[in-house]
């Protein structure tokens, strides 16, 4: 259905084009209301039950005639939309030309039904785009290949963003192991210098603790980025 509502989009029709919709069971019930959803607003229902085309056409908000007004009530089309059950062409030259009319425009006929509702060999001399559910499908198979070879370059991407992800990971992992590290040398400092060498530092004079204050806030900074710098170079290797 979505294969068929591209064509039409691809050839540009009007959303006010009149549409043909020859048959009234699932399929062109779907496909009638997907038209509608987008924007088609002359849609005109033939079915051999004349109650099933009148049902559908009420949510179409369209018009509803049976399949023996085709030839007269069909005139003056843009598209046809055409999936029955029938056995033979609905569609024949001599019906087609009766819904012509007279005119030389393109149609565009979408034939979903199986077997075919409408006879290929007119579209050899009429000015007709034909879309059979044969070419859908060969658009359909095209589509999965190209799908299938997208598919590839998504996990190649997905792969690589994975890989990066770990190794930032693994660093705020080692960030987050080391983020305690600054209050426990900042701890056995402070016990260094007022506990365990508490006289020696009070002998000192104000310069030489200054120097001593320096070199111990040195240090700090030093025993925490040394590690870390080295723990991150390890795990990256490791990686």
């Amino acid at each position: 259905m979505s294969l068929a509502y591209r064509k039409l989009r691809e050839l540009n029709i009007d959303i006010g084009s009149r549409l043909l919709i020859i048959g009234a069971g699932q399929t062109n019930t779907a496909m009638a209301k997907y038209l509608k959803k987008h924007g088609f607003n002359n849609l005109v229902v033939f079915n051999r039950t004349l109650a099933n085309a009148q049902l559908l056409a009420e949510e179409l908000n369209g018009q509803a005639f049976s399949l023996a007004e085709l030839g007269d009530k069909g005139q003056g089309f843009e598209v046809i939309i055409t999936c029955t059950g029938a056995s033979d062409y609905i569609i024949t030259e001599e019906l087609y030309a009766q819904m012509l009319n007279g005119d030389t425009d393109r149609k565009l006929v979408i034939d979903l039904a199986v077997p075919a509702d409408f006879d290929p060999e007119i579209a050899q001399n009429s000015n007709i785009n034909l879309v059979a559910i044969n070419n859908l499908k060969d658009i359909a198979e095209s589509n999965l290949k190209q799908r299938k070879g997208e598919l590839v370059q998504c996990q190649a991407i997905i792969d690589n963003a994975l890989q990066e992800f770990k190794k930032i990971y693994k660093q705020r992992q080692v960030e987050l192991a080391m983020s305690e590290v600054p209050d426990k040398v900042k701890e056995i400092v402070n016990t260094a210098v007022n506990t365990v060498y508490a006289k020696d530092v009070e002998k000192l004079d104000t310069a030489a603790k200054e120097t001593l204050d320096k070199v111990l806030n040195y240090v700090e900074r030093k025993y925490i980025s040394v590690p870390m710098k080295i723990a991150k170079e390890v795990l990256l290797d490791k990686s």
